[in-house]
């Protein structure tokens, strides 16, 4: 069984290369992981035909999408610093809602005994 079927190849775009300057001076063209995968589906029509060669860069590839998997683990989870606002119960929101009523009334009431200038 190849383990690469069981991901998706837009999981191995997001892969740093290292040495990847190395990688294009050799081979002239950049490492591109999707690739690879296309060509090892592609080899073994679909992960269907037991293929040693195949077998190898599936295994290849796996360590490379594990590596990365366990070093963004390893990487702290950056919390956002925003306000969380606790959702509120439906009495506290008619109790807010009350009370601004009241704040218009008395808006009201203050305009209408003030006396307009002319």
């Amino acid at each position: 069984m190849y383990r690469l079927q069981e991901i998706k190849p837009s999981v191995l775009r997001g892969i740093p290369i290292t040495n990847e300057q190395e990688i294009i001076h050799q081979t002239g063209s950049p490492l591109r992981l999707e690739d690879g995968y296309a060509l090892i589906k592609k080899q073994t029509e679909h992960f269907t035909i037991d293929d040693p060669l195949a077998k190898e860069a599936d295994r290849l590839l796996f360590e490379l999408v594990e590596k990365h998997r366990k070093n963004t683990a390893k990487e702290p989870i950056k919390r956002s610093k925003s306000k969380v606002t606790p959702l509120l119960s439906k009495e506290a929101i008619q109790i807010r809602e009350n009370e601004r009523l009241r704040a218009i009334r008395l808006l009201k009431l203050k305009l209408t005994l003030t006396p307009k200038s002319a």
